[in-house]
């Protein structure tokens, strides 16, 4: 927010929203159709939460690149970051997770503030006003997981001048605020299958985030129910795989939310930045949580071979990591020495090998971002802390392992509360792998500084986990500037200074 405010007038100059400066914007329809294309192109923007795109804010992608650091993958270009070594001059995720959030969200403010004084059909304006406050929600969300304590605004900088001089809010004053938008968002969007436009399912599904964040297990559990008992979303029978493909994605029961792509102009990077190349690594660590098709670990599993890894194992594993031995590439055997892969393993979910032969191929494919199956996680997570291994808990955890295409056996009988929660975890592990989920599910569950330490890097580097890193430090430019304004009241997180 401080960064806007000193380069406020530059940024609105060079972005999809110039318009809105001038006095000819905001009178009509199409403008804040224009607008609204324009909020939503922030998904698509750098190292944020949902990003998965190079569009000229960094060369990276965002969403599973939260996975190297965590025990699932690992990426050279943030081994820094994932070993500790961050300061708040680190820069690439650790400051455009907390810039471009930040210019989402002065994006939202802006447009609130002004669609009011569009003619148009009040429901459609009603519904807009409810797309736009569930993206503002979605990153004050991202902000609070990363930050803690962050600067909170409704209004747009030339209309609130006291933002000049905010402090950090307190984290649970920042997470009222995202479930007020939220809420006002699943009450407005309509109840539909996802189109490419935030609905209903979708606002109430990052409640259950929230929620789940908060350790508010009894709204978790309601919020999820409400999405399961309004049937618009269920699991995808098609095959695993192709949730990550097209044709796959087209109207497909299961994703809930996604970043869509038209090539040329925008184009996901499926293929463009997981050609197959060296850049992001799954690590062995994921590997080999992998159970057998009996539903064994492979240390006590009979069907574990060690001669032949790969074989007898949970098809999720063929389909979301590229193994050594199997054909890539239009037919070569995939040798992890060759092309550089130390950690043994390359990324392949959401790879279409068909067309990802040459790095820059233009995909269509749609980012996923929320699906349902994350939503029965959810759910069987909350309801397993309220009352323990009911039955709905079972049924949501079983549908996962049940579904065509993964047909993995049901979970043991009689498990205790304990039991489950592990079970709980290694399915949100294998069933959302790679997807960016892990990063902030350790820090939910407040494992992430005793799994971390860990890990060694390919590199031959151990993962450190200090304390201060359980919340980063905003960059350092932002305190630079908020003491050329002589904001005294903006502080460095605790630990960082």
């Amino acid at each position: 927010m401080i960064m806007l405010l000193s380069c406020g007038k530059n940024f609105l100059n060079r972005n999809p929203l110039d318009q809105q400066s001038s006095g000819t914007f905001w009178k009509t329809k199409a403008d804040a159709d224009q607008a609204l294309t324009a909020i939503y192109s922030y998904l698509i923007q750098g190292y944020n939460y949902t990003n998965a795109n190079n569009t000229g804010q960094g060369w990276g992608a965002g969403t599973p690149y939260w996975e190297t650091l965590t025990d699932n993958a690992y990426s050279g270009a943030f081994s820094n970051v994932a070993i500790g070594a961050i300061e708040s001059t680190t820069g690439t995720i650790q400051s455009d997770a907390y810039n471009i959030p930040y210019r989402a969200i002065e994006a939202c403010n802006k447009f609130l503030a002004n669609i009011t004084n569009v003619p148009m059909d009040a429901a459609v304006m009603n519904t807009y006003i409810a797309e736009v406050r569930f993206i503002r929600g979605y990153y004050y969300f991202l902000l609070a997981q990363v930050y803690g304590d962050v600067m909170l605004s409704f209004k747009p900088l030339d209309k609130d001048q006291g933002a000049y001089h905010l402090g950090r809010a307190p984290k649970a004053v920042v997470l009222d605020s995202v479930l007020s938008d939220l809420q006002y968002a699943a009450a407005n969007l309509p109840n539909t299958a996802y189109n490419g436009h935030v609905v209903r399912g979708a606002a109430l599904g990052y409640q259950t985030k929230v929620y789940l964040a908060m350790h508010n297990y009894q709204a978790a559990a309601a919020t999820a129910r409400t999405i399961m008992a309004e049937g618009k979303f269920s699991l995808y029978t098609g095959g695993y795989r192709n949730l990550f493909l097209k044709p796959g994605q087209n109207n497909n029961p299961e994703i809930m939310f996604s970043g869509r792509y038209q090539i040329p102009g925008a184009y996901s990077p499926a293929e463009y930045l997981y050609t197959y190349s060296a850049s992001f690594q799954p690590l062995s660590y994921l590997v080999n949580d992998y159970e057998c098709t009996d539903g064994q670990p492979i240390t006590t599993s009979p069907l574990y071979d060690p001669a032949h890894p790969y074989n007898n194992r949970d098809p999720r594993l063929a389909a979301t990591i590229l193994v050594p031995g199997v054909l890539y590439k239009g037919g070569l055997v995939f040798d992890p020495a060759a092309i550089g892969a130390s950690s043994g393993f390359l990324n392949k979910k959401g790879v279409d090998s068909t067309r990802a032969t040459v790095i820059g191929t233009q995909s269509d494919q749609d980012w996923v971002y929320l699906r349902y199956a994350d939503v029965l996680l959810m759910y069987a997570e909350a309801q397993n802390e309220i009352g323990g291994a009911d039955a709905t808990v079972y049924d949501a955890i079983n549908a996962i392992r049940n579904r065509p295409g993964v047909n993995m056996p049901a979970l043991p009988a009689g498990l205790s509360r304990d039991a489950m929660r592990t079970a709980i975890r290694h399915e949100r592990r294998i069933e959302l792998a790679l997807e960016g989920q892990r990063y902030f599910d350790l820090k939910r569950w407040q494992t992430d500084r005793i799994i971390l330490p860990t890990v060694k890097d390919p590199s031959g580097a151990m993962r450190t986990f200090p304390l201060r890193d359980t919340l980063w430090p905003v960059p350092q430019s932002e305190i630079d500037i908020a003491a050329s304004y002589g904001n005294t009241a903006f502080k460095q997180t605790p630990g960082w200074q």
